[in-house]
């Protein structure tokens, strides 16, 4: 029996719009958002890889260094460095200023060191002359190819990772470590004494650069004072330059 016209018409209809509405319908919607994949967090020792990396690869950097306990940098051990603060600059230059005690009296020293010289002002008159020789304070170490902070967090091991922290307004990832005397005695000239020297560092999770090295001396009978450094770096990178003081 044949469909009346408008019967016809309705199923024509309906089977040529209802695909095209389901075209429509799945053209106009957004697509569902891909599930994010975390990124893979990275191992203590892969931190401290890239920040030593990232340190050898600085030019230039600005650094201020706070001393709590005693730490001599003279033979008689008359001179007891308390902060430093200054630029290094790549390969083997540095200069600073610096805060000491000789006997009981703060005193305010600076230095520049480029190549093998070495200038220090002179703690009466403040003009410039040759550094002593038997003058241990040495701030260029920290860049040292050998012996400096960025090899330093190449040799340490069994490292903790501490919950992240903020540092002059950038997250760093705190890492935690217990390392011998010998590992960080050229960095500190050999004046922290005992092991285990704990050595805590801070680095910045979006650059991997170093924002603070701390060292902390351990406690023993003949030093109730242990030292412990605190070493800021800042300025990566920036334009530094540093020349020989003026002739006095």
């Amino acid at each position: 029996m044949p469909l009346p016209t408008f019967s016809r018409r309705r199923l024509l209809a309906t089977t040529t719009l209802a695909p095209l509405a389901a075209l429509l319908t799945g053209c106009g919607a957004d697509p569902a958002p891909p599930t994010p994949t975390a990124a893979p967090t990275a191992t203590p020792e892969e931190l401290l890889t890239r920040a030593s990396e990232r340190l050898a690869a600085t030019p230039s950097v600005g650094f201020s260094l706070d001393i709590a306990g005693d730490t001599f940098v003279d033979p008689n051990q008359t001179i007891r460095l308390l902060s430093a603060t200054g630029d290094l600059l790549r390969p083997d230059s540095v200069q600073t200023e610096f805060q000491a005690e000789v006997v009981g009296r703060a005193i305010t020293l600076q230095l520049i060191t480029i190549g093998d010289q070495t200038w220090l002002t002179n703690i009466l008159t403040g003009e410039w002359g040759a550094a002593p020789t038997e003058f241990a304070y040495r701030p260029d170490v920290l860049f040292d190819t050998q012996d400096g902070i960025g090899p330093v967090m190449g040799r340490v091991d069994n490292v903790e990772t501490l919950a992240d922290e903020e540092i002059d307004g950038r997250a760093a990832a705190h890492l935690r470590a217990a390392v011998d005397e010998s590992v960080i005695g050229p960095l500190t000239y050999f004046t922290l004494q005992g092991s285990p020297v704990v050595v805590d560092l801070w680095i910045d999770k979006e650059t991997d650069d170093l924002l603070r090295a701390q060292l902390t001396e351990p406690p023993a009978a003949d030093k109730p004072n242990p030292a412990v450094w605190t070493l800021d770096l800042s300025d990566h990178g920036e334009q530094v330059t540093i020349e020989p003081p003026p002739e006095s």
